[in-house]
């Protein structure tokens, strides 16, 4: 053990006094720590910052009237009121041509719009004729190849005030 500390010793006693050995040695051992650390901080939490991504959203809904009983109902309404205190995305509200030609201009990075029948077609479900509402889900993906996952995942926040209303 005593000959392994003194070889250690005469070594770095070498590399002291050669410059270009010790900027070799440093490079070696410091250039891959760098990368590791950077490496992992860049992927720590890649949806931490994501309400710098635009995302547009429009209803056209018309809302629901019931016959039977007097109801006036607007899912459209309600889906925007709760984006509205999502800080997910950046959320903007708008109509659906400016929202469909932003999202084709690279303006923003998705669009999503709910038609014109989507509160009629929940309230279908107490009805004979029951059909399935939809929202309409535009991507840009040319405009950066990670944005369209994270706003599909954006997306899913419109699924749940849906889900529980």
């Amino acid at each position: 053990m005593k000959n392994i500390f003194l070889i250690l010793k005469n070594d770095l006693m070498k590399i002291q006094k050669n410059v270009i050995a010790m900027v070799v040695i440093m490079g070696i051992t410091v250039i891959p720590t760098l990368y590791a650390w950077f490496n992992i901080a860049a992927s720590w939490d890649p949806y931490g910052n994501t309400g710098n991504l635009k995302v547009a959203v429009a209803s056209v809904d018309k809302g629901y009237e019931g016959s039977l009983i007097p109801l006036e109902l607007n899912m459209g309404d309600q889906v925007l009121t709760s984006l509205r205190s999502n800080s997910q995305l950046d959320w903007v509200f708008t109509s659906k041509k400016k929202a469909v030609s932003g999202v084709k201009s690279g303006k923003y990075y998705a669009a999503i719009v709910i038609p014109e029948n989507f509160s009629t077609d929940m309230m279908s479900l107490f009805s004979e004729n029951i059909s399935k509402p939809s929202i309409t889900y535009y991507s840009n993906a040319k405009e950066n190849a990670i944005a369209p996952k994270v706003t599909d995942k954006g997306a899913s926040a419109i699924q749940r005030p849906v889900s529980y209303t």
